[in-house]
């Protein structure tokens, strides 16, 4: 059983090297998406709260037993490829990766409007004023929290309870991107799936910094990455982004500001293009380190996965 599920792991990475994302049809995380928008669009005047405890309790607890009932579709060739299949859906590296690597092609030829215009579905913030070393920031605090949302997070609850662990996490993830804001209409409506999400991450969050750590022998300073990390973490709103962010600032030597909400690495300077290249290898390098770390684990009889 152990080999079946490396064998689950190693194909979903070559599922996300090979093909990136699924087609919008047939990506679980789109259905997750369309699950929690049926839910959106009945949400009560009254008692927002306890009904949106209610969503999340349902949509996780769905994509729980339907991850259980996939993972009964057998250890055969065809069991192992479905298996493969929703796992990939779970995490993203090439897609995060080729996005940045994009924008900072469009950074070094000067298409700062596109480059804005593009930032608008890769990060939360008003991208409309964005100057190239903002642009830059931008994309790289994006590539380091998703580094743990999009990749060891999933991962991590992979090794922990399977496939259901997996999907679990991505469904808590989702609903946190849709309704998890501390604004109205959401304030109430989303209040636990922030919760639950910032739970979710505690943990990879803070484990991120050791991988983070390693990558940066080969790509920045690893040492300036750790120190950065410890004692920048909590300036951000999120209890959990910060670690991430945070060690690839003093990695990078940067300044990763948003304005109006967060410095890190204030005594730094102003990323640029080549801090963005630096970072896509240094994210590159920390997930395939989780992959080989989950993979290795993973063979041990004492994980229950």
């Amino acid at each position: 059983m152990m080999e079946f599920w490396s064998k689950v792991l190693l194909l979903a990475v070559l599922f996300d090297i090979i093909f990136g994302e699924m087609p919008s049809h047939f990506h679980p995380v789109v259905w997750m998406g369309k699950l929690i928008s049926r839910f959106v669009d009945t949400a009560p005047c009254r008692y927002r709260k306890l009904y949106g405890s209610s969503m999340v309790i349902f949509c996780v607890g769905i994509t729980v037993l339907l991850a259980r009932l996939l993972e009964f579709t057998g250890t055969g060739i065809l069991g192992m490829v479905i298996t493969a299949y929703f796992l990939k859906s779970s995490f993203s590296i090439r897609m995060l990766l080729i996005s940045a690597i994009g924008i900072q092609k469009d950074l070094d030829s000067g298409m700062i409007e596109k480059v804005r215009r593009d930032l608008q579905t890769f990060v939360g913030r008003d991208t409309s004023r964005l100057n190239s070393h903002q642009s830059a920031s931008a994309v790289i605090e994006s590539l380091a929290e998703s580094f743990v949302d999009g990749v060891l997070s999933p991962l991590f609850y992979f090794l922990l309870f399977g496939l259901p662990g997996a999907l679990a996490y991505r469904m808590i993830n989702t609903l946190d991107s849709m309704v998890g804001y501390k604004k109205e209409p959401f304030l109430e409506l989303g209040y636990a799936s922030a919760k639950l999400d910032d739970l979710a991450n505690w943990v990879p969050a803070r484990i991120s910094i050791m991988f983070l750590f390693i990558a940066s022998i080969f790509s920045g300073k690893p040492f300036d990455s750790l120190r950065t990390s410890i004692q920048d973490h909590n300036k951000t709103a999120s209890p959990n982004s910060g670690w991430a962010m945070a060690a690839v600032s003093g990695a990078m030597s940067v300044r990763l500001e948003k304005t109006g909400y967060h410095i890190l690495g204030d005594k730094y300077q102003p990323p640029g293009t080549t801090h963005i290249r630096k970072t896509v290898f240094m994210i590159s390098v920390s997930s395939f380190l989780v992959i080989g770390v989950i993979f290795f684990i993973g063979k041990i009889p004492l994980v229950p996965f």
